[in-house]
């Protein structure tokens, strides 16, 4: 079973399997695995009061304007960047299917705000905020001057709130979209401009997380005057945005091309071109790399030690960037027995051991599923991974979108144990003495599809067998959107305040699912973003946390250090990224040129 497994972190990792093994023959007790917190990122301030500003208690954010930054001498060169997954560029929010604004949106979009290593909200185009006494309506003032790409002109009050009326609209195909419906008050008109750069937001009722949805992926500003010269289908494909860097020219599966917007408003880059290249294999970006053709790139963690003996190579590494979860797809509880669920959700099927038939978490059908799932759990030796497949360069994590907050769950709710005998006997008591057979579909990227076949290495030992599904996300996210994939899929999240996640991939009536949603979690989810002190808050989401955990709807499995390496013509650019999405390299205007 191992010897296909080549790399030294699988010797180390196989001899470990080998062991519980025989362990596991001899009858012997599996004792619980000794796991540390995850790794703590930087977690959202209570709000502090900003110049000209009205203190709310959510997330901190400082409302100063930064200068404009412009290249030494001007931009030159390019900047080459290769990705194991190249999206087709195609990004406005009612055509593209998430994953293409999630990867190009960073680069030639800008948002309202940012977010900084620390986890303070700051501004990016809008420079100064006030919320009223009554703490729903809010004044948004933004930046005066900034232009659109292609010569569209100026951006005022209108485009952002068109932008935003696009990304909340009915079509839209944008995983935060019912952020924005909830807190700009869309259709119902709540938002007005008050002159070209003042717009007034009434958000009906309190909302946490007012300002750092402003500061999500796919929340960018388009020009609305682009769109009525040309359309959305042509738009998408050459948007103008406001961004550092101006859309060139794309050829799927090859290349994405931006310039440098020269001058910038906010910085401009010191390269005149950012080519991002499509190189899925690991060992042609490493020799890419090396030669000197590439200046940074996705990789492995165990590419490490061949970049360190590249001449010239830094790393940048964040710690705790993305976390992995484990999703047991398929349980879709709202409106369970309505015409509309089973058109919202075809893939529901109760005949797999994981999925209940009854929503009721106290009838035997849900409690047999939930056996199901916390043997699967349970199967799971995290710090194991941790230590071979990971290299180190991460910590276990026990509640899905919790990583950077699980100093905050109770203590009961920070770990898994590791106890195989036990799972074996939930599977018997569930009616599985046998196991049965499951796909598992690992996000593309990093070591996560070994860490898939590691998982289902585990799941044999208990009599479960894991079939590996790889696909790209690209191939599998349609099925996630329309609710038909079923199975078992180990996914990224980025690690953020957890309704932040939990508010657009719990919710039934979200695009982009965890393949979860559930009566108890939509009324918790409601109660807490209504909540914008952040104790009594938190307080709520522990509930939550509480009964995914206790039900293994939705489990974690470990936060991972973010590591990538920089070729001697550049150098990191760590305490410029926007650390509202850590899972992807940003901010690339900030890429220093040493090849001058």
């Amino acid at each position: 079973m191992f010897d296909r497994f080549k790399k030294p972190s699988f010797i180390l990792f196989s001899s470990l399997m080998l062991s519980l093994l025989v362990l596991v023959a001899c009858g012997s007790s599996a004792t619980e695995a000794p796991q540390a917190a995850a790794p703590k990122a930087a977690a959202p301030k209570a709000e502090s009061k900003a110049p000209g500003t009205t203190a709310v208690p959510t997330a901190a954010a400082v409302a100063t304007t930064a200068p404009v930054v412009k290249a030494p001498s001007g931009p030159s060169g390019t900047f080459n960047y290769a990705r194991k997954d190249l999206f087709p560029y195609n990004v406005f929010p009612t055509l593209t299917q998430g994953a293409g604004y999630f990867f190009h949106g960073f680069t030639g979009g800008e948002n309202l705000m940012s977010r900084n290593a620390e986890g303070t909200l700051i501004p990016r185009l809008m420079k100064e905020w006030d919320v009223a006494a009554d703490g729903v309506t809010w004044t948004f003032k933004l930046e005066e001057g900034v232009q659109f790409h292609k010569g569209y002109g100026e951006m005022t009050a209108e485009d952002v709130i068109w932008s935003m009326e696009r990304i909340g609209s009915e079509n839209s195909k944008v995983a935060y979209r019912s952020n924005i419906l909830r807190i700009w008050g869309i259709p119902e008109g709540r938002t007005k401009a008050i002159d070209d750069y003042t717009i007034e937001v009434d958000t009906g009722v309190p909302q946490y997380d007012t300002l750092s949805t402003l500061s999500f992926p796919h929340i960018s500003v388009f020009s609305k005057k682009q769109i009525a010269d040309v359309g959305e289908e042509v738009a998408t494909k050459d948007v103008a945005a406001t961004g550092p860097w101006s859309f060139e020219e794309h050829e799927a599966g090859v290349f994405t091309r931006w310039s440098a917007v020269d001058p910038h408003w906010r910085k401009t880059p010191e390269w005149a071109e950012l080519d991002w290249r499509h190189i899925p294999e690991e060992s042609t970006r490493i020799a890419n790399f090396q030669t000197g053709l590439l200046d940074s790139m996705e990789m492995n963690l165990d590419s490490i030690p061949a970049v360190e003996q590249t001449e010239g190579a830094t790393l940048m590494r964040v710690p705790g960037g993305t976390a992995v979860a484990l999703s047991f797809y398929g349980n879709w509880y709202v409106g369970l027995g309505t015409p509309e669920h089973k058109e919202r959700a075809p893939g529901y099927d109760p005949s797999l051991p994981w999925i209940s038939g009854n929503a009721d978490p106290e009838s035997e059908e849900w409690k047999t599923a939930a056996k199901v799932r916390t043997a699967l759990s349970i199967a799971i030796d995290r710090q194991l991974i941790v230590d071979t497949l990971l290299l180190g360069e991460a910590q276990p994590d026990p509640v899905l979108a919790w990583a950077a907050n699980v100093h905050k769950l109770p203590p009961e709710l920070r770990q898994w144990e590791f106890n195989p005998d036990k799972a074996r006997e939930l599977l018997a008591e569930a009616g599985y003495p046998d196991g049965f057979t499951l796909d598992i579909t690992p996000v593309s990227g990093y070591n996560y599809p070994e860490v898939s076949e590691a998982i289902g290495q585990m799941w044999e030992l208990i009599g479960v067998k894991a079939k590996q599904q790889n696909m790209t996300y690209a191939t599998i996210r349609p099925q996630i959107v329309n609710r038909t994939y079923n199975q078992v899929y180990s996914h990224q999240h980025v690690a953020v305040d957890p309704l932040d996640r939990w508010a657009i991939a719990f919710r039934a009536g979200n695009a982009w699912n965890f393949g979860v949603d559930h009566p108890i979690l939509e009324e918790l989810m409601d109660k807490a973003a209504g909540i914008v002190d952040e104790d009594e808050r938190y307080a709520v989401e522990v509930e939550a946390a509480r009964f995914t955990y206790e039900n293994a709807l939705a489990v974690g499995l470990f936060a991972q250090n973010l590591v990538w390496p920089m070729s001697a013509r550049t150098a990191p650019w760590f305490e410029h990224m926007n650390f509202s999405e850590t899972r992807q390299l940003t901010s690339f205007e900030w890429a220093p040129n040493n090849s001058r």
